[in-house]
């Protein structure tokens, strides 16, 4: 898939989801919008999530709440990509090791990329000059990757991609430290660390209401589903 293709496919996401093509996407109320129940757990550092989709038509996704904030908001991206577009949609697990030889993973990636950052978002927040010489500094990077709520990698990748990069520039910005720089410029670092540890989004709470009405489980199973949803943390 041509990176024109993963554009058209998020024009079509975006307007079904009746999100501009320019405002940032908030992935947790893109979550809720969808009814895709989604759990917030904590994994092992190579793995970032997965997804799934039932025959019915149920969505569900798992996301390593061992991952920084940015890099969740960009896996569920990518899933959305698997449970929406893929040809061929199965359960998907998202890791380090998931060869970037893929075409299914690198139309999943351009897919997640455009859908966070939108090239019209993108190029509102850069002067016409620093676009011609296709010189970004690392003040309009922190706040492009704050503002899209995405990682300092994803951005950079991102502007490369669109063509505001030069791939020099984009290694002497890769190399500069994330937090400490967030922090010279009084952002939030917030992005940058992982979180949302026992999170649960979706109907989760009346699907387990449903099965103990039903006598399908028992109290206790339902008041252990209860606390999964009432240990969530939204920090």
């Amino acid at each position: 898939m041509l990176l024109e293709a993963a554009e058209n496919l998020v024009i079509k996401f975006r307007s079904v989801n009746r999100i501009s093509l320019t405002e940032p996407i908030n992935m947790k109320t893109v979550l809720r919008k969808n009814n895709i129940l989604t759990i917030y757990r904590p994994l092992s550092e190579n793995y970032y999530g997965l997804s799934l989709k039932s025959k019915d038509d149920d969505r569900f996704m798992l996301i390593n709440s061992n991952t920084t904030r940015g890099r969740q908001h960009f896996t569920i991206a990518h899933e959305l990509y698997h449970l929406y577009f893929d040809e061929n949609p199965s359960p998907h697990i998202a890791t380090e090791m998931n060869t970037s030889d893929s075409v299914t993973e690198k139309n999943a990636d351009m897919f997640a990329s455009a859908l966070l950052m939108p090239k019209e978002g993108v190029l509102q927040y850069i002067s016409t000059q620093n676009i011609i010489n296709k010189d970004v500094n690392i003040s309009a990077v922190l706040r492009l990757e704050q503002y899209f709520s995405v990682s300092r990698l994803a951005m950079l990748l991102r502007l490369r991609k669109i063509g505001l990069l030069t791939e020099n520039t984009l290694q002497s910005l890769k190399a500069i430290p994330v937090i400490d720089s967030a922090k010279q410029y009084g952002y939030d670092i917030s992005l940058y660390n992982k979180g949302n540890e026992n999170l649960v989004i979706g109907d989760f709470g009346e699907k387990a209401r449903k099965l103990f009405d039903a006598e399908k489980i028992s109290e206790g199973h339902y008041i252990e589903l209860l606390n999964m949803i009432y240990n969530e943390s939204e920090n």
